[in-house]
């Protein structure tokens, strides 16, 4: 009787050099690695042992000409036939082509008098193979069964009903499953460094919005390039005048396509970046900053944990112009494109970069970011609101987040970042590193405001820049003895202001804000009259503005955060200068704002 040792994933060959150990030189071994990486070298290897026969197929329940196998970014033995693999880097987005075979067929075709071994170690996939086995009635033809399971790293609940009906079949009919766990300095035949050498990897849209960025934006066109994805780079031009449109006009990149605002005036990123996420051409967008520059690996680093509803941000390395803080790294590589040496910083994140924190994922959100296409369209895009710029980022995370997205920063993939040279420390704009401009300092400020309309608070996020969002109220301030002083500072702060007094000298406020906001002001400010308004709304804070201090603005300011810890219909003083709450109604409507 021949024995015959039917090996499904080979990994470096240590299965068959430990069978080989075990049964024998002269045992036939028939072994399948799905990773082309690995199997190719494989058959090199022992293409002279007349008794070793490597195929680069997967082992499954049908054969396939082509068959999505996806790899493991982190270990050469984690790849799996199942995207939903938890562990090991595993996504839909790296992957390599190969064939399955019908595991069940093939052993069929086996002549009877041959003394079987099989060995199953395929990440997962054992549960349908043993199942498929059971059910075509081919367990029998095997003499003995050796292998691992995998019961908790596929996000797949029918596994478990699978593996339950398996073992109860082993057990029933006293059949032995012998585990085939090797330890890692197990003699391999090739290297195992190879694994991920070729891989089909989804391409990325970079979306990248431009003015007077050039010498930054050929950095970051360059280094993502360099990167292993043929990705698609979408260079936003908004009304550049530094030579920015001539450079691209000179690239011969079939991959670089461009959309160039002429001018004279920005559109700024809210309008430029929507108008890029039109154009992609890919069902993966990256918002990807002119004054940053791609890591080696930034696109598999940041793909392994990509899934539709997940957002995954790098890790921003940055020069000392902002304070440190614990989602970033600080590390001085120039604050000017003429300091910075790509292969300085290339050879830092290779060799010696540590990861800030013990895991190597945080919660957390900033540019740059990735997301499905998909996605960023479900939510409706950023809010002209906050165009040009200054707060639109802020606003679309809350949003993420409503929506249920997963916000993940990854540690792995990182990006040099120059910082704010789009408008705040843009030289074209009377900046500098370090120098705020006029033109970002008033955006900021009108921005803020707008973004403490819309939202209740001022922007709000853990330390790892995570959205804090509070529940958004209908708040209505009714003031008596009111004056231009009160109501430009308690404005944003709620959803309608009522103000006593000559409504003539509240006009110009009125003018200056309607050209500010996309708010109808109209609708927020209005007389505190009750023959015009019945105050029908869910919380009314009444306020004298003879009284009103700055300890009461930042009880104002922090409202929403107590009516949402402990607000009971009914009323209550408020403060120590006479603010009275009127509590009505409780409902709050922050996820009405998601689009």
């Amino acid at each position: 009787m021949n024995k015959i040792f039917i090996d499904c994933g080979a990994h470096c060959g240590e299965s068959i050099l430990e069978a080989k150990r075990r049964y024998g030189n002269d045992i036939k071994i028939i072994s399948f690695e799905a990773n082309p990486n690995l199997a190719i070298p494989l058959q090199n290897h022992f293409k002279d042992d007349l008794n070793v026969e490597v195929r680069n197929e997967a082992t499954w329940v049908e054969d396939q000409e082509s068959t999505n196998f996806y790899l493991s970014i982190d270990w050469s033995d984690g790849s799996s036939i199942y995207k939903e693999k938890k562990s090991g880097g595993v996504s839909d987005n790296i992957s390599v082509n190969i064939p399955s075979i019908n595991l069940a067929n093939f052993i069929k075709k086996i002549k009877k008098d041959n003394y079987i071994i099989l060995k199953l170690d395929v990440e997962g996939a054992e549960y349908e193979i043993l199942n498929h086995l059971i059910e075509e009635d081919i367990i029998p033809l095997i003499n003995e069964f050796h292998g691992e399971f995998h019961p908790d790293k596929i996000d797949k609940p029918e596994l478990k009903d699978l593996e339950t009906k398996i073992f109860k079949h082993f057990n029933d009919n006293k059949i032995n499953f012998h585990s085939w766990e090797l330890v890692g300095n197990q003699p391999k035949a090739i290297s195992r460094n190879i694994w991920k050498n070729h891989y089909n990897i989804k391409p990325i849209t970079f979306v990248i919005p431009s003015r007077n960025n050039l010498e930054f934006l050929q950095l970051a066109y360059q280094s993502i390039k360099d990167l292993k994805g043929d990705h698609e780079i979408l260079v936003l031009n908004d009304a550049s005048t530094d030579g920015t449109q001539k450079w691209i006009e000179s690239i011969n990149d079939p991959k670089l396509i461009t959309y160039h605002n002429e001018g004279p005036d920005r559109i700024g990123i809210v309008g430029m970046f929507d108008k890029g996420i039109e154009m992609a051409n890919t069902d993966i967008i990256m918002a990807f900053h002119a004054d940053m520059v791609a890591a080696p690996n930034l696109d598999e680093n940041i793909l392994k944990h990509l899934k539709p509803g997940t957002v995954v941000s790098a890790t921003r390395v940055e020069p000392p112009l902002h304070p440190d803080g614990p989602e970033k790294m600080l590390v001085d590589f120039g604050t000017e494109v003429e300091d910075f040496n790509t292969d300085k910083f290339n050879n830092w994140v290779t060799n010696e970069y540590k990861p800030k924190h013990d895991t190597l994922t945080t919660e957390g959100i900033f540019a740059p970011w990735c997301m499905y296409k998909e996605d960023f369209l479900a939510v409706g895009g950023h809010d002209e609101l906050f165009a040009p710029q200054s707060k639109e980022d802020s606003d679309l995370f809350n949003r993420f987040v409503l929506n249920g997205y997963k916000v993940i920063q990854t540690w792995e993939g990182l990006v040099y970042h120059f910082t704010s040279r789009g408008s705040r420390f843009n030289k074209h704009a009377g900046g500098a590193a370090g120098q705020n401009s006029e033109e970002w300092l008033h955006t900021t400020n009108k921005n803020m405001r707008n973004f403490i309309r819309k939202w209740g608070t001022m922007v709000k996020h853990d330390s790892l820049m995570k959205p804090i969002i509070t529940p958004k109220y209908d708040i209505a301030f009714k003031v008596i003895n009111n004056n231009l002083k009160i109501l430009e500072a308690l404005e944003p702060w709620c959803s309608v202001y009522y103000g006593d007094g000559h409504w003539v000298q509240y006009s110009h406020y009125m003018n200056k804000e309607e050209n500010l906001t996309t708010y109808n002001m109209d609708e927020r400010v209005k007389p505190n009259d009750p023959t015009l308004h019945n105050f029908n709304h869910g919380i009314i804070v009444e306020i004298d503005g003879h009284k009103v201090t700055n300890e009461d603005f930042q009880l104002l300011q922090v409202l929403p955060k107590v009516l949402e810890e402990g607000g009971e219909i009914g009323e209550f003083e408020y403060g120590n200068n006479g603010m009275k709450i009127i509590i009505n109604d409780l409902t709050s409507y922050e996820k009405s704002l998601i689009k």
